[in-house]
């Protein structure tokens, strides 16, 4: 529910917030233009952690056949713009592993019980493929990771991907269907969009994510396209 408070009332809030954001080689074609979407989406979700007085610890994750935290628990007002050095389309995809060790990850951060009023985890992860190079976790070792933590009080793990076989992967997993969006190759992009817009608007009311529908936004410059909904399946 929408917080109706004025912003200078609101008690503060934590949030954690891991990104988690795939460069491998298929990402080459867009890889600019997701970058962007990236850098607009932290400073959109600065302004409205400020005014919502949610103190945002941003855990930012890309990853190919390698695993690279860019930023590990920053204050969102602090972070700077994601490089070309930074992010860039090259190797595999060693998707369980990124997503896996995000988990792990906020597992350590949040062991305890959480009250989504003051404090919460979101994990959202983006990638245009499937996972096809993870060292650590394998298929049931992911499921069992990914069954502990998602119904957590107080967790949103969601999931936009690009790939077909991405997301039966993930479905395999025992993902749920309601956090994860399906989008083309050519939609990079607009699922950046999207995964920011859910993050950002809920931030600004002071809503909870956890009961969350994560969902797409139609933007004023995107077309219509026949048979384009919600529908994840």
């Amino acid at each position: 529910m929408e917080n109706t408070l004025p912003p200078n009332t609101l008690p503060p809030k934590t949030l954690h917030y891991y990104l988690v954001a795939d460069r491998s080689g298929s990402m080459g074609p867009q890889i600019a233009e997701v970058r962007d979407e990236i850098n607009k989406h932290l400073v959109e979700l600065a302004s409205n952690a400020r005014e919502s007085n949610t103190h945002v610890r941003l855990h930012l994750l890309v990853f190919n056949g390698h695993l690279d935290w860019i930023f590990s628990g920053h204050r969102i007002d602090q972070v700077s713009p994601l490089t070309t050095q930074q992010y860039h389309a090259s190797g595999s995809t060693a998707l369980f592993d990124a997503a896996g060790q995000a988990i792990e990850w906020a597992s350590i951060s949040c062991p305890n019980e959480l009250d989504p009023e003051k404090e919460e985890v979101v994990i959202m992860i983006f990638s245009d493929g499937q996972e096809n190079t993870s060292k650590k976790y394998n298929g049931e070792q992911f499921t069992q990771l990914v069954e502990r933590h998602q119904d957590k009080i107080g967790w949103t793990i969601a999931f936009s991907g690009c790939d077909l076989q991405g997301l039966s992967q993930l479905r395999n997993s025992k993902w749920r269907d309601d956090r994860m969006l399906s989008y083309s190759m050519e939609e990079k992009p607009e699922a950046i969009r999207d995964l920011a817009y859910n993050v950002s608007e809920r931030t600004k009311n002071r809503a909870t994510f956890f009961k969350m529908v994560y969902e797409k936004k139609r933007f004023p410059h995107d077309p219509q396209k026949p048979g384009d909904d919600l529908d994840t399946k």
